[in-house]
């Protein structure tokens, strides 16, 4: 401490004023009595210099040392007792007052200001760690003032809302005209709200929101604001709208079912007398006509064939299976095919990822995906299929640069017949999707008109 203060500047500047004002007054010891006067009065320069830069313990110090060098002047120049004499000795003691009160002042401004300090990093710290609380809730929390201007919104509302630098900005232009007439019901009753089920829409994509609305009172119980808690439950809605459309898929799969055994068997004769005839006539035109009830009951088989696995797919053969040897696989029975519609596919995959499920029906979805996805590159592009380990499962992405679906057409993309290939059964993607729900996975779809498609199965990690 000592020699940070010696090494100080401002140390320097009273010291050489110290001995500047000294060597004044003993190298002119035979100069007038109001001129030594005038010099003794500068010693009052370095010690409050001294009290201001170095509160009370240099205040002190520096009056100390003032007088202790003074007081050899008081005996050179004066040698009886007189009334100057007495003004002198009063004057070291005055040099030691001020050195002490100005000292202590500053002292005590020095305290409080560092007190004052400590309050605001407390206060800071407080700030702080309030807002990582908040800011660590699940849900958004949003704060608005009695005139519903945001005052605090937290990360997760912030995410949910889809906003950024909300605050200042009236609640009615994140909310709907119902939801702002809660907040002035909440605000004017003081009553709380609770399970208010609203959708907003963040970049073209709806969010099903539950909020929860309650009064801010201060200590004497008048109403300073709202708080609104929001809860995003869009991954519940879509949850029930799989639920749904597992419950239709299940009743459609039994509908399908009871038709197709009660067409099959019409199609059978139908097929049967259609082949008999064409062995015993002769006439070239009948036998062609023949030859093409055959082949649409063929056709109309296979449709027939593709809704009873809907309806009552296989049994799964389980067994581990290795992620990156099953899409080696695909690529074999696919690479020709992509080919010569000029696709090229580029694969990062994981070499060591396996899990459990039936190779084969793994292998048919896979297949119908890079199907739909060269399908809608007529003029060639490019396919990435990459995976993603998670902490239970794995992500298998399927990208494309190809047309695209239309927003409207993804919410009915995995419904049993809708298609928008004109010799497109609809049933691809539904039996897709029942065999990956079978292996407890899910597919997701997302895609951009005249951007591409990216298709995402995710499936368990073999334990």
């Amino acid at each position: 401490m000592l020699r940070d203060s010696l090494n100080n500047k401002n140390t320097w500047i009273i010291g050489v004023l110290l001995v500047i004002i000294t060597l004044l007054h003993y190298s002119n010891l035979t100069a007038v009595r109001e001129l030594h006067n005038f010099y003794r009065m500068l010693y009052y320069i370095p010690i409050i210099l001294a009290s201001f830069k170095y509160r009370l313990k240099g205040g002190l110090i520096t009056s100390i040392i003032v007088s202790l060098l003074y007081a050899p002047h008081i005996f050179l120049f004066n040698t009886e007792l007189s009334i100057i004499l007495i003004n002198q000795y009063l004057e070291i003691m005055l040099f030691l007052s001020i050195g002490f009160i100005t000292g202590w002042l500053v002292e005590g401004d020095y305290r409080k200001q560092k007190l004052l300090e400590n309050n605001i990093v407390e206060i800071t710290k407080l700030q702080n760690y309030t807002r990582n609380i908040v800011d660590s809730i699940d849900s958004g929390v949003l704060a608005v003032d009695t005139n519903l201007v945001i005052t605090a919104l937290n990360r997760e509302g912030e995410k949910i809302l889809g906003v950024q630098d909300a605050i200042g900005v009236n609640a009615s232009s994140v909310f709907d005209y119902s939801i702002v007439d809660i907040l002035n019901q909440t605000k004017l009753q003081k009553f709380k709200y609770t399970d208010i089920k609203t959708v907003i829409k963040v970049d073209d994509e709806e969010k099903y929101l539950k909020l929860t609305v309650s009064p801010l009172l201060n200590i004497v119980n008048k109403i300073q604001g709202l708080v609104i808690v929001i809860e995003d439950y869009s991954n519940e809605k879509h949850l029930e709208a799989q639920t749904a459309r597992a419950d239709r898929l299940s009743a459609v799969g039994e509908l399908a079912s009871g038709i197709a055994h009660e067409i099959r068997n019409p199609m059978g004769i139908i097929k049967t007398i259609s082949q008999t005839l064409q062995k015993e006539e002769d006439q070239e035109s009948m036998v062609e006509g023949l030859g093409i009830i055959v082949k649409e009951v063929d056709r109309a088989n296979k449709v027939i064939q593709t809704l009873l696995n809907f309806a009552r797919p296989d049994v799964n053969i389980v067994e581990k299976v290795n992620t990156g040897a099953l899409i080696d696989e695909v690529l074999i029975i696919i690479n020709k095919y992509a080919i010569n519609k000029k696709i090229e596919i580029f694969c990062d995959i994981g070499r060591e990822i396996v899990i459990m499920g039936d190779k084969e029906k793994l292998k048919q979805v896979f297949i119908n995906i890079l199907l739909n996805s060269i399908q809608s590159m007529e003029n060639g592009g490019k396919i990435w299929i990459s995976t993603e380990v998670g902490d239970l499962g794995v992500s298998i992405s399927f990208r494309d640069n190809g047309t695209g679906i239309e927003k409207e057409d993804l919410s009915k993309i995995f419904n049993p017949f809708f298609t928008t290939k004109e010799d497109g059964t609809g049933l691809g993607l539904s039996v897709s999707n029942r065999i990956i729900q079978d292996h407890n996975g899910y597919i997701t779809i997302d895609s951009v008109v005249n951007e591409g498609t990216i298709v995402v199965i995710y499936l368990p990690l073999y334990e």
